[in-house]
């Protein structure tokens, strides 16, 4: 349903805990789980991660739920 890629604020206020410099979190929002989960599953995902296997030191995935 969306995408959106986010830094983290400058000039944010003092409480808050960033990320970093070499740090960057997609917000992804499905419509469904099955459709995250097919898209997990798809072709190009899989060439998405081959592709971009050596540019990332590492990633974490969280799935939220909407309260």
């Amino acid at each position: 349903m969306e995408y959106g890629a986010a830094l983290d604020a400058e000039n944010a206020l003092a409480f808050q805990t960033k990320w970093g410099p070499d740090t960057f979190l997609v917000i992804e929002k499905w419509e469904t789980m099955d459709a995250l989960k097919a898209h997990a599953a798809a072709p190009h995902m899989a060439a998405y991660g081959a592709k971009t296997r050596d540019l990332i030191a590492s990633r974490v995935i969280h799935i939220l739920s909407p309260t």
